[in-house]
């Protein structure tokens, strides 16, 4: 995003001095802009029907009739520079400007406005291309209020608003991104409708609609309504995604969402009723009303869970293998039901009033489970290990505490696999695997 702002200033102003004063006023039918292979040499083509440019007093306003003022764009490493009839104008630019991580832009039926008070950009077409980013936005508006004495990027990370206003009857922008870890070569791509996405001094907040989310052509994820409101550091003068991303995942709000998540590659599909989402002084919380886990082998039904569970600073929210980690140091989590069928077994089985307490592994895990005909409380003492490398969960019981004074570690494994159904789940003396 940051190479977007600078990109549409260089236009007019590349790399203005502290003092300079500019406001210009643009109505652009097209722009394609081309990075030459070694960085001189043609770059595309400016089209604009109107443009007024009051650069330090100096005023231009100009009306492109019959094409006159068609611009050839040109780039060299410090200079951009632009070739009409009318004659050849262009901008000195510094040294590892941002023009050299820009492959390709493109910009149709826009209108745009920059001066002492704003940067407006509103649009019906918008693509974005650098080494490992690629975005798409649609009838769009992208708005930053200017600061005093702070330049275009610390204006818009304390004010932007990007939404779908670009005509009056349309309230959502179109956004469309895919992106490659360079390092990993990880892929995710993004698809959804903007109502609005708004960042502010303190805080980012955004609310989205028909999101489609995809990584590495395998893990789906799609949600109907996602409304979400985290911190942002007051501080932060250049666009730092990373420090942005973990801002927001250590202190973060999300309202209720119905979600669906493919796993292509371990063929399952996990339906979620999430009533809330919130992370706060390190400890995440979630309230889901019901969740349904679909595999060949079974169905699992969750309901009424509650969990609060130990978030490091830096751990990435959206990796699991971190999260477990943490939560294996300190997890409180009550679910009202657990239930599982299989294809063959429509009747099922269930363990209610699940409780599982842990802290730095020590675990302790109470249900009311059906044995020998009627339903009893368990309590199961065990000791908690993750591997992040198999992505299996090993639960080690120590001790039990069963129905009618029964304490036999051996008799609970019995009656948990008999009442816990799942190929995700596997037991092995008194060790019950959980593969994430």
């Amino acid at each position: 995003m940051k190479n977007l702002f600078l990109f549409l200033t260089l236009i007019l102003s590349t790399q203005l001095k502290a003092e300079t004063k500019l406001s210009a006023e643009m109505v652009i039918d097209d722009l394609q802009f081309q990075r030459p292979v070694k960085g001189v040499g043609r770059a595309g083509t400016l089209i604009f029907k109107s443009a007024n440019v009051n650069n330090n007093g100096i005023i231009l306003n100009l009306t492109n009739v019959n094409k006159f003022f068609d611009s050839q764009i040109f780039l060299r490493p410090t200079f951009l520079g632009f070739t009409t009839q009318f004659g050849n104008y262009g901008f000195t630019l510094e040294e590892n400007n941002m023009l050299t991580s820009i492959q390709t832009m493109q910009l149709q039926n826009s209108n745009f406005i920059l001066d002492d008070n704003q940067l407006n950009l509103s649009g019906e077409h918008l693509k974005f291309v650098n080494a490992d980013t690629d975005v798409m936005l649609k009838k769009f508006r992208l708005y930053c209020q200017s600061s005093v004495n702070a330049d275009l990027v610390t204006s818009c990370l304390n004010y932007l608003t990007l939404n779908g206003t670009n005509t009056a009857e349309n309230v959502y922008a179109t956004l469309d991104y895919k992106g490659v870890n360079l390092k990993t070569g990880d892929k995710t791509a993004l698809l959804a409708k903007v109502k609005t996405v708004d960042i502010r001094k303190t805080n980012l907040s955004m609310t989205m609609a028909n999101l489609k989310s995809v990584s590495n052509d395998s893990y789906i994820i799609s949600a109907d309504t996602v409304n979400l409101k985290c911190a942002k550091d007051p501080s932060l003068t250049t666009f730092d995604t990373d420090k942005l991303t973990k801002d927001c995942l250590n202190n973060l709000k999300i309202a209720p969402l119905k979600a669906s998540l493919v796993d292509n590659v371990a063929k399952s599909t996990f339906n979620l009723d999430v009533k809330d989402i919130a992370v706060e002084k390190k400890i995440v919380y979630l309230a889901l009303n019901s969740g349904t886990l679909s595999d060949a082998v079974s169905t699992t039904f969750i309901s009424d869970m509650l969990l609060n569970c130990r978030k490091e600073t830096d751990t990435d929210l959206l990796e699991l293998n971190q999260v477990i980690k943490d939560c294996i140091t300190y997890t409180r989590i009550n679910i009202g039901e657990v239930k599982s069928t299989k294809p063959d077994d429509n009747k099922g089985s269930s363990i209610k009033k699940i409780a599982v307490n842990s802290d730095g592994g020590k675990m302790l895990i109470q249900a009311d489970v059906k044995i020998i005909g009627f339903t009893s409380r368990v309590s199961i003492y065990a000791m908690g290990a993750f591997n992040d490398t198999t992505g299996k969960l090993t639960l080690t019981v120590t001790d039990t505490k069963l129905p009618l004074g029964f304490t036999s570690v051996k008799l609970l494994m019995y009656f948990l696999k008999k009442n816990l159904i799942s190929k995700d789940v596997t037991y092995q003396n008194n060790n019950i695997i959980i593969s994430l």
